[in-house]
């Protein structure tokens, strides 16, 4: 039995199905579409913070630890320096380009985003290779159309979150599951699990039982692989954040720590247990989601892409703080096994009346999944009013006022206000909370949260200052079915720029 599994791996580790033409265009329009998001999205949430600062930092101020943003603002818990290191080692020679050519700093904001999309769909390609050679081109193909149809994964590749830099190596890791080496994908999946995400034990540890309990694996080339995985990427992280964190740090044990044993991320919200499957996946997936029931029963071979993701979801919901976010590891998965259906039944398309409307209602459901994913990054858009009204101030007052100071309000910094965006050397940039209007009232310029111009919270600031800008943010949708589209986007008053 052993040496028809090991023959079967050879087999595989030989066998590697070229790139198509087809494919090659696809992958034009995927990085072409991520470009986009950051466009039309172009700012940042407060969850993005530490890693986008992080990044700001070391372009900006190198060595220069004591500049670094995470001493004002540690966070919650400590974050590690190695993804940002590495995005901001391949942004550099792009940021002083633009430096060179007197571009604007939030332009290195943008090529960050890009940097980091791009190593992102890098490895998506890689995992999208090893489906290829493992289950056809077919396959493979639709995996990329389908992710191409959806938003979040799409969306959340250059956001600058924790979950994002461990989509890399868990990409890569699975491209090594795929490709039979386990090797390999013990050392890749350790490192996603132990410098970036803790959680991930539980979705790559249901791929390595799977290997073990099949015999593709021993339990000696786990023992003596994971050994050597702990001896290499511990240090590492311990040696890189402790030093910019300025003392002796595991950062990734104490978000574990953190979440786990003191429960403390259900400070942030709780969901119910089942959240993640009736919510998170129908809106991360659309249409797509129907496809998956089907996997197993058109392609066996889908269950050992189904098991790790299923398992890994169900134990994640019995934490209570939930996001989506957190199991955007899954999607490329999910999305192969629903792949494995499409082409299925792409293949037999020809065979029957009926099967030529299942294909129809296939590219069907990719127009619905395009339009859902336009909605959502209009409507997403709207969500980041700090981002909006800093640049707006600058556009008002850089000719006409070189030397100025402002306060940024909470909601400001939380919704897209940055390092990058702060873009005038010359003008003083606060952030600090808690402060008296007494106090506030001692700056130039006021970034504030409001409903209205003349609500009471508001109406000591327009004696002392001037109303100058207004911006809104994303209220809701509501439905009017006398129009076309009969969806109707709502907002409202978010920040006002006296």
């Amino acid at each position: 039995m052993t040496g028809m599994v090991n023959t079967r791996e050879k087999m595989l580790e030989k066998t590697t199905v070229p790139i198509s033409k087809v494919e090659n265009v696809l992958d034009y329009l995927l990085y072409s579409l991520s470009l986009l998001y950051i466009a039309v999205c172009p700012y940042t949430k407060v969850e993005e913070s530490f890693n986008l600062q992080a990044i700001h930092d070391l372009l900006h101020h190198g060595a220069d630890v004591d500049q670094y943003d995470h001493h004002t603002f540690p966070g919650v818990v400590p974050r590690t320096f190695l993804g940002p290191l590495c995005v901001a080692m391949i942004s550099f020679p792009l940021t002083s380009m633009v430096t060179l050519l007197g571009g604007s700093k939030f332009i290195h904001q943008l090529i960050v985003r890009a940097v980091l999309t791009c190593l992102v769909l890098g490895s998506f390609r890689v995992y999208r290779s090893a489906v290829r050679n493992r289950f056809g081109t077919q396959v493979s193909t639709w995996l990329t159309l389908l992710t191409m149809s959806q938003f979040h994964f799409l969306f959340y590749s250059s956001r600058p979150l924790p979950n994002t830099m461990a989509l890399v190596p868990v990409l890569l890791s699975l491209s090594f599951w795929l490709n039979s080496n386990p090797t390999m994908f013990i050392f890749t999946a350790a490192s996603s699990i132990l410098i970036f995400r803790g959680e991930l034990a539980m979705f790559l540890g249901a791929v390595l039982l799977m290997e073990l309990v099949v015999g593709k694996v021993s339990l000696l080339r786990v023992l003596v692989v994971g050994l050597v995985s702990l001896l290499v990427w511990i240090p590492l992280t311990v040696a890189v954040d402790s030093f910019f964190w300025g003392r002796l740090l595991w950062p990734e044990a104490e978000v574990m720590y953190f979440n786990l044993v003191l429960n403390k991320s259900s400070d942030w919200g709780v969901q119910p247990l089942l959240w993640y499957f009736y919510s998170a996946l129908p809106r991360a997936l659309g249409s797509s989601l129907l496809l998956l029931p089907l996997a197993p029963i058109l392609d066996r071979r889908t269950i050992i892409l189904l098991f790790p993701c299923i398992t890994f979801i169900s134990l994640y919901s019995l934490l209570p703080h939930k996001e989506l976010r957190f199991i955007i590891y899954t999607f490329p998965v999910l999305n192969t096994a629903a792949g494995a259906t499409a082409a299925r039944l792409w293949i037999n398309r020809s065979k029957s009346s009926l099967s030529r409307l299942i294909s129809l209602a296939l590219l069907g459901h990719l127009v619905l999944n395009l339009l859902a994913s336009s909605t959502l990054l209009y409507v997403s858009s709207l969500n980041y009013p700090g981002g909006q009204a800093i640049r707006t101030l600058h556009q008002l007052e850089v000719s006409t006022t070189p030397h100025l100071s402002v306060h940024l309000d909470v909601l400001a910094c939380q919704t897209g206000v940055t390092r990058f965006t702060q873009e005038v050397p010359d003008w003083v940039y606060d952030k600090t909370e808690d402060l008296s209007d007494e106090e506030l009232g001692r700056f130039s310029h006021l970034v504030v949260a409001g409903q209205h111009r003349y609500t009471l919270h508001l109406k000591h600031f327009l004696k002392t200052h001037k109303f100058i800008g207004q911006v809104d943010s994303f209220s809701g949708i509501r439905f009017n079915y006398t129009n076309f589209p009969p969806v109707e986007v709502e907002s409202k008053p978010a920040l006002y720029i006296l």
